[in-house]
């Protein structure tokens, strides 16, 4: 199936048209001052509308306490150009993907896993 010319480009592989719902979205140039705030992990979840492993994602790190906005920056990547463009430069074609950048450095992944989220985000939270 052949995606319509105005398909969100993160979609065009799967046909999938997204409707935008939010006329006020954030980008990542946005949030960029309150990411670099933060002490300890800055952590950023790159997520789309429609995600199961997104969805996933986010309840696990709610189950873990963490809160959005506070703990983590959500950007919509179907809503983000910029944000898209940063994660297919990492080599990422689906989402989510987790960008935790520390003192020790940086860590991201793609897809949901609980192992990542254990060590790179939880740790760090409990070493701050």
């Amino acid at each position: 199936m052949k995606p319509e010319p105005d398909a969100c480009p993160w979609q065009q592989d799967t046909g999938v048209r997204h409707v935008p719902t939010k006329e006020n979205t954030l980008t990542v140039t946005d949030l960029t001052p309150r990411i670099e705030a933060r002490d300890g992990a800055a952590v950023v979840l790159y997520s789309k509308p429609n995600c199961v492993q997104c969805d996933a994602t986010k309840r696990k790190f709610k189950k873990e306490g963490l809160v959005e906005g506070t703990d983590y920056t959500v950007v919509d990547v179907s809503q983000d150009e910029t944000a898209l463009a940063f994660i297919k430069s990492l080599g990422y074609l689906q989402a989510p993907v987790v960008y935790v950048s520390t003192p020790k450095g940086v860590h991201h992944w793609s897809g949901y896993d609980v192992d990542e989220i254990d060590e790179h985000i939880l740790q760090n939270r409990a070493a701050a």
